[in-house]
């Protein structure tokens, strides 16, 4: 974990910190994935797991382990999640100099998530994580689809939703 620390964050609670410099499209770590979440082996509430702390690639629900469960969201980030076949991978979307805090959009890559009130602090911030990458502002749909993991382009390519946006672009 020589890459990353958590400490207190001025987004929320803990968060991931460069504990170095990382250059735009460097992979930053592997994201610790703790185990899938199903009916047959739940959150376990009693053992400090909470539902905030899980990722949701192609219909599954993970549970993110330390210190990947510490990335605090934002409406203009500096990294986010890279799909390597079971693999998530905190890739840096821009250069992220040593002791900033390293953030994803939780809006990339989710839809019919759950929305909650946003502070990040973004000069862009929308005030609000909708849960839903269809929702986000037309702009940064078209910035964050490169980073769409191909298992969410192929679930929403037949609603057309993606294939509007790629026609846009």
């Amino acid at each position: 974990m020589t890459n990353v620390e958590v400490k207190p964050s001025p987004i929320e609670g803990m968060g991931v910190f460069a504990a170095r410099p990382f250059r735009a499209g460097q992979r930053i770590r592997r994201v610790n994935i703790v185990r899938e979440i199903t009916d047959g082996a739940p959150i376990r509430e009693d053992a400090g797991e909470r539902i905030e702390h899980c990722g949701y690639p192609d219909g599954k629900v993970v549970l993110w382990g330390f210190p990947d469960r510490h990335v605090n969201h934002r409406c203009d980030p500096n990294a986010y999640g890279l799909y390597d076949g079971s693999d998530i991978y905190v890739v840096a979307r821009r250069d992220i100099a040593a002791g900033e805090e390293i953030t994803f959009d939780y809006n990339v890559n989710t839809s019919g998530g759950s929305s909650w009130p946003c502070n990040c602090g973004a000069e862009r911030c929308c005030g609000e994580s909708v849960g839903e990458f269809f929702t986000l502002p037309k702009e940064h749909q078209r910035e964050y689809r490169p980073l769409l993991a191909n298992w969410f382009v192929r679930r929403y390519h037949h609603q057309h939703q993606v294939e509007a946006l790629d026609a846009e672009l």
